[in-house]
């Protein structure tokens, strides 16, 4: 007889009425029936050193969702940022699974079970999308992302995030492309937005310069837009956007802990978002370091969430054809 194996579950957020632009909420992932499966992550590996940073974004997965409430019922009408409705008609084809059960103080666990959720997803042939949630996230969710075997990695981000370890810590904050580029399947690294002081130092960036990553810096954006990162990136690929919102400037995303002047705009972050899932395939795509406290006016989350809704309505357009 063969050994009896369990689906990992989501975790409700508490409030089941609270999903993104209030697509259908599922609590079992064992049989989806979506192309885009939303879960909110507040936490994987914080640095137990700095706690207070990785408790700042602990609400970020539930600030963003709420910041979606006044486009619910808007989903049927034209977005003019993509030219079509929210997510071109399929809206049924998008549900929120909630937050995953995880512990500030259980950073093995809250990897094992990411990774195993995101793995779940990927299996039944939908896109996971990620609400964080500390930086540190996107480590357990390309690891789930083994089963695609060739994957190319988009860093949105105002650092590097290329050391080995921090106070003993490999799986922190800093250290996310770093453990991607240990995975064989990742093939190419591009990172976009880095600026202001460093996560890394010399033997960081010759490390990366070293694996074949292609840096694009925030001066270099605002001097030449993002169609070179576009061009950068192999048509067809699979690719996972990892979206540090410490890559957008701080006049609009001031919600962040390390705010930096000289980040993307906008209309650059959505522009790069829509030229990508236009030449290749998003396989998934991380949103992470949204500081709640921070957002004083509340419209820092709405950017946050009309950037998510982006890539959604990209993702559900690209299967469509």
């Amino acid at each position: 007889m063969g050994q009896e194996t369990t689906e990992p579950q989501a975790h409700p957020n508490g409030d089941e009425r609270l999903t993104f632009l209030d697509v259908r909420h599922v609590s079992d992932i064992s049989n989806l029936d979506a192309d885009v499966v939303v879960m909110g992550i507040p936490c994987a590996t914080p640095y137990l050193h700095i706690p207070e940073y990785g408790r700042a974004n602990l609400s970020g997965p539930r600030a963003i969702r709420r910041a979606t409430s006044m486009f619910a019922q808007s989903h049927d009408r034209i977005d003019w940022d993509v030219a079509d409705t929210m997510f071109s008609g399929s809206r049924d084809r998008v549900v929120d699974i909630g937050d995953l059960d995880v512990s500030f103080e259980k950073a093995a666990e809250n990897r094992a079970l990411i990774k195993s959720t995101t793995e779940a997803i990927v299996r039944q042939g939908a896109v996971p999308v990620v609400l964080g949630g500390e930086d540190s996230i996107p480590i357990p969710v390309v690891q789930g992302l083994a089963g695609l075997e060739d994957v190319t990695i988009l860093q949105v981000d105002g650092h590097m995030d290329w050391r080995d370890e921090v106070n003993g810590e490999r799986f922190g904050l800093s250290s996310g492309m770093r453990r991607a580029s240990e995975l064989p399947f990742v093939k190419s690294i591009v990172q976009v937005g880095m600026r202001g002081p460093s996560s890394g130092g010399p033997k960081e960036v010759a490390d990366a310069r070293a694996w074949g990553v292609k840096f694009f810096t925030g001066e270099e954006i605002h001097d030449h837009g993002v169609d070179p990162v576009i061009d950068s990136i192999r048509e067809g690929a699979n690719v996972h956007i990892n979206f540090d919102l410490d890559s957008l400037d701080p006049s609009i995303m001031p919600a962040v802990w390390v705010p930096t002047p000289g980040g993307l705009s906008y209309w650059q972050a959505s522009k790069l978002i829509r030229g990508v899932a236009r030449k290749a395939k998003i396989v998934s795509f991380a949103m992470v370091e949204f500081v709640e406290d921070r957002d004083i006016t509340g419209t820092a989350a709405i950017t946050a969430s009309r950037l998510a809704t982006t890539a959604i309505g990209e993702i559900l357009r690209s299967r469509k054809g």
